[in-house]
């Protein structure tokens, strides 16, 4: 099984491909990106293919589909790349096998209440929607006039086998979803807030200066985080869970910091948030292997405080970022003197399970 980050700007899209006990290649999409990652602007004005179109261009030119399709959750930086894909590709639906997305209709549906008229409202072209909670009623108007959803509610306690793996979800529970509910209904727009990088400092300044506060972001608390395991080889992917929603499942799954889970790799969550990942889940998880994907367009994410949490925890962490050209501007040669087996690199080859 191949694992590739995909080039998705400031947010993810993860494919995942690998053949079935009966030779079938078989493809998984975690997340589009925002709309960039589909298609762009380049220097000269003009339209160009982003990751996420060459990656759908590759599939059909093989004759193969998409078999799995996972929104982790309506933020624009996971799903305004599938969202540009739909509007500009009336084969989109062909290519597509089913979608797990929890929505805010299915959510209703879930807790017994009544869909708001908010919900059900159709949109219209996609142009210009700037807000998450437009974008995902968008989704799943899509995904019933093509008979793409599966209508399945993801959630912690759940665990499935689909073709030779096996889904251990960890993120969200049924309280965070059950918030999400009425954030669907009620929250204002989204915007985007930008401020300065924390690159400044040191990882031993991060070390000794470091304080500790959750996400509070109700979107990034539903997000589906789960670990996939293959061939008896464990990765876990977090989308932009929150962390103590991530601890707590893996205690009740029996893991400790004495009897961690034990992962070829850790996709960190919230593109490497200083709010999203803490020394109570990295105990939690036995890994060598961190995937940071971001290219810090907004929210100058990730943070270095984040890193250097990583690098304490442990000094031989190989840290992979899908945009490589981030690493001299985050460590300085400091960095590496006080932390020598530690290391900062590309993950354009993939991972593999």
């Amino acid at each position: 099984m191949k694992i590739n980050m995909l080039k998705a700007f400031n947010g993810d899209s993860i494919h995942i491909f690998f053949k079935d006990s009966e030779g079938v290649l078989r493809n998984i999409l975690i997340d589009g990106g925002p709309g960039n990652t589909y298609q762009f602007k380049n220097k000269k004005d003009k339209q160009e293919a982003g990751e996420l179109q060459k990656l759908i261009r590759d599939i059909k030119s093989k004759h193969q589909i998409i078999d799995l399709l996972i929104l982790t959750h309506v933020d624009d930086d996971h799903i305004g790349g599938l969202l540009k894909w739909f509007k500009n590709d009336k084969e989109a639906k062909y290519l597509i096998k089913k979608v797990w997305f929890n929505s805010g209709r299915l959510i209703s549906e879930y807790f017994g209440e009544e869909n708001t008229e908010e919900n059900a409202l159709s949109l219209g072209d996609a142009t210009g929607l700037d807000t998450s909670i437009r974008q995902g009623v968008k989704f799943e108007e899509f995904l019933e006039e093509n008979d793409l959803w599966e209508r399945r509610l993801i959630h912690s306690s759940k665990k499935l086998k689909l073709f030779d793996f096996k889904l251990t979800f960890l993120s969200p529970d049924i309280d965070k979803l059950k918030v999400l509910l009425g954030k669907w209904e009620k929250e204002a727009p989204i915007t985007e807030t930008s401020g300065k990088d924390d690159y400044g400092w040191s990882l031993e300044k991060h070390i000794q200066e470091d304080f500790f506060k959750e996400d509070t972001s109700v979107h990034n608390g539903s997000s589906i985080g789960f670990i996939l395991e293959y061939n008896g080889k464990r990765g876990v992917f977090l989308g932009d869970a929150h962390p103590n929603q991530i601890a707590e499942c893996l205690r009740s799954l029996g893991y400790s910091e004495r009897k961690p889970l034990e992962a070829e790799f850790l996709k960190v969550s919230h593109h490497g948030s200083k709010a999203n990942t803490n020394y109570e889940l990295l105990e939690l998880i036995d890994t060598d292997n961190y995937i940071i994907s971001s290219n810090g367009d907004k929210h100058q994410l990730p943070d270095k405080q984040c890193l250097a949490r990583i690098v304490n925890h442990n000094n031989k962490a190989k840290i992979y970022f899908n945009y490589p050209e981030k690493i001299p501007v985050i460590f300085k040669d400091e960095d590496y003197n006080a932390f020598p087996d530690f290391q900062a690199m590309s993950a354009e080859n993939g991972f593999t399970l």
